[in-house]
């Protein structure tokens, strides 16, 4: 080494305890401490590691310690520019306690013919420390706690919305299918038109549970902060300004996050604004249609609706059946593909995926339309990598779904 190295390395062993120099190719290990020392330390990482997590580290610690010094993990963060590591844990002190240990694993750049090298330095904490960093680890345990309770209550709230939607749309379309092939009872219209309006007083009320459960989110978001408060009290160091920046950088952030949303909405042809098309004021008497439904009864449903208005429709309940029917069949047999994402054997996003990717004339053009139970804006990446061109949430709103389909194959 020169000697700007030479110093380098003595400030870093003036400031930690142990350095380590890693062979991660032969997993090998040496320490830079004193390694002109008769017994300098020196062996294999692994069986190093393995002893030092059983013997001195806390038990809550020993996965993530092991993980620190994982071949597969510290190179696959290099490979996604992470060269740096940091951790802390806890190291047992002899006498039924534990001390913290502050630990960095440090990943040189290296040329082509050189050997992977790591680093991993360690400095053990003074009390005062110690002290903070056993505070910081019962926060950090109680928010996690927190927001497991969170996730799970969210979680519920997302199933039971996804699981009602498809019933809910097919109530939607055999009512509007109803109001168009009954006598002309009054009597009977008005029921129908009831079961739409309760419809979508069910469908409002799962909106509210979602947002109740973002809401419940975002509470546990703002306990963090006041912890971190408690923190900063605990400790006595004044961090709150720092927070308040990096709080006034995140919500920038997001503001910026929303408007891309909106835009990507947008293109892919969701507004937040319900049609005020009449689904009656559309014909699509001779075009082609390939329908790819998640159900029997929800493929009944979109066929009547489809070829009272001249359509000529094809219903397959098969993801798999869909795309081998669409490869086999002459190009141009079909002049739209409205596919349901909940379809079983091959979601909605594979078959479109599959229809973009197979070699077929109109492979590329086609139009591919997607219903969906979960909300639209989940759905933005999915439909962008899958040639999705526009994607609906259940309940359909049929007259926007009739709008868009007309305008697509003109």
């Amino acid at each position: 080494m020169n000697s700007r190295e030479d110093l380098l390395m003595q400030i870093w062993r003036d400031y930690y305890d142990e350095i380590l120099d890693v062979n991660l190719d032969r997993g090998t290990f040496e320490s830079l401490i004193d390694p002109n020392a008769k017994n300098a330390r020196k062996g294999f990482i692994e069986i190093e590691i393995m002893l030092m997590s059983q013997k001195m580290v806390h038990p809550d610690d020993r996965t993530v310690f092991g993980q620190f010094f994982d071949k597969k993990v510290i190179l696959e963060g290099m490979k996604n520019g992470t060269f740096v590591r940091k951790l802390n844990f806890r190291m047992h002190r002899g006498d039924g306690k534990y001390f913290w240990v502050k630990v960095k694993g440090i990943m040189p750049s290296k040329g082509n013919e050189e050997e992977n090298k790591y680093f991993v330095c360690f400095r053990i904490l003074d009390n005062a420390s110690d002290e903070d960093m056993s505070y910081r680890k019962l926060l950090s345990v109680s928010l996690m706690h927190e927001k497991e309770i969170s996730s799970q209550l969210k979680g519920l709230f997302e199933k039971f919305a996804s699981e009602m939607k498809s019933p809910l749309n097919d109530i939607v379309g055999l009512a509007d299918i109803a109001q168009n092939t009954v006598s002309d009872t009054a009597k009977t219209i008005e029921r129908l038109k009831l079961i739409n309006e309760k419809t979508a007083e069910i469908n409002n009320l799962m909106e509210e549970m979602l947002a109740e459960s973002q809401k419940k989110n975002e509470e546990v978001a703002l306990r963090d902060d006041e912890s971190f408060c408690e923190l900063v009290a605990k400790t006595g160091k004044n961090m709150r300004s720092g927070a308040d920046d990096a709080e006034n950088d995140r919500s920038g952030d997001e503001e910026d996050q929303v408007s891309e949303v909106e835009r990507t909405l947008q293109k892919i042809g969701v507004g937040a604004t319900p049609s005020t098309a009449d689904p009656e004021d559309f014909d699509f008497t001779g075009k082609k249609l390939l329908i790819v439904p998640d159900s029997e009864l929800g493929g009944e449903i979109m066929l009547e609706l489809l070829t009272e208005r001249g359509a000529v429709a094809t219903t397959i309940c098969s993801g798999k059946e869909a795309v081998r029917d669409f490869i086999i069949k002459p190009p141009h047999t079909y002049d739209l593909v409205l596919v349901d994402i909940g379809v079983e054997d091959l979601d909605g996003y594979s078959v479109a995926h599959c229809i973009r990717l197979s070699c077929k004339e109109d492979a590329g053009t086609i139009p591919i339309f997607a219903l969906s139970t979960k909300g639209v804006a989940e759905s933005i990446v999915n439909t962008r990598e899958n040639g999705v061109n526009m994607i609906f949430s259940k309940p359909v709103d049929y007259g926007m779904l009739f709008l868009k389909m007309h305008e697509a194959m003109g």
